[in-house]
């Protein structure tokens, strides 16, 4: 992805330069050759030459003479096939999608166990020893704990991530200190000013990359870090369903097409400090009542 986002943003920077032809913001380059090494979707037309113009990836009849706020970008013929939710998808008709994709970071290790040290540099300025404890302020991360996890992922990957992303109230913080008192073979950091954040709950790191009696290596991994959680089907699914249903029907009214919602059970677990899916991870902090 990496990659594709330079190739494009070189292109805009030759569009730039040229200033010929005028295309909006985050455009492809128009009017180059395409090499013939690429393979183009054949549904796409192509002229014999192999110039990339217009008509190309558009349907819309004279695109490059309309106001561009003014195109229907819902128009299936906007961009040919569309529209695309996942614009990449797009690009992925003409660039190999494989070779663009975003690498698992979190897949640390190689065939042979050995630390795949380009990874860890996505984060870290400085690759880490494996097997010496180390503060948080040590560990010398290219952005504040806080901002890192979402350079790849979205603010909020699950239900209540934001919600969970402050200070802990005094009854939590109590109880966290207490768990970690009888727990000390886990940790569960915090950022400088005392709030909870991704790494809280979720160890960056597969086994096998920290030594394995540090408690920052302590976790729950009965899921491949490769394939990510698994999840299956829930004798609560229906009432979950019917408990949302009002809610969804809400969002669907306000962004103008369907939204549904499946309620599936954890199965098998990668990258917690502790198991979620019997609630130990929830305990270490809270205490239910019932």
């Amino acid at each position: 992805m990496r990659r594709l986002l330079g190739a494009l943003a070189l292109m805009l920077a030759s569009v730039a330069a040229a200033e010929k032809p005028k295309v909006p913001p985050l455009h492809h380059l128009v009017d180059i050759s395409v090499p013939d090494s690429m393979r183009v979707d054949p549904a796409l037309p192509l002229p014999a030459d192999r110039k990339l113009t217009c008509p190309v990836c558009h349907g819309i009849k004279d695109i490059d003479k309309k106001d561009f706020d003014k195109v229907d970008k819902d128009d299936p013929g906007f961009l040919r096939g569309g529209p695309y939710r996942d614009l990449t998808q797009f690009c992925f008709r003409c660039h190999n999608q494989e070779s663009h994709q975003r690498p698992n970071i979190h897949a640390m290790l190689d065939d042979k166990g050995e630390i795949k040290k380009d990874h860890c540099l996505y984060c870290h300025e400085k690759v880490p020893e494996r097997d010496r404890r180390y503060r948080l302020e040590e560990v010398r991360l290219r952005a504040p704990p806080d901002k890192l996890c979402w350079g790849c992922h979205l603010k909020t990957p699950h239900l209540n991530a934001l919600e969970h992303q402050v200070k802990p109230s005094k009854k939590v913080k109590k109880q966290r200190e207490a768990f970690l008192r009888d727990h000390p073979e886990v940790i569960l950091p915090l950022t400088s000013d005392g709030r909870v954040t991704c790494i809280t709950c979720h160890t960056p790191h597969p086994p096998g990359v920290i030594r394995k009696d540090l408690p920052a290596a302590h976790q729950v991994a009965t899921a491949k870090v490769e394939e990510g959680p698994v999840y299956g089907d829930s004798p609560w699914e229906k009432v979950i369903a019917e408990d949302k249903r009002e809610r969804f029907a809400e969002l669907s009214r306000k962004y103008g097409r369907p939204l549904t919602f499946r309620y599936r059970q954890i199965q098998k677990e990668a990258l917690l400090r502790l198991p979620a899916k019997d609630g130990q991870l929830c305990r270490a902090c809270h205490v239910f009542d019932q």
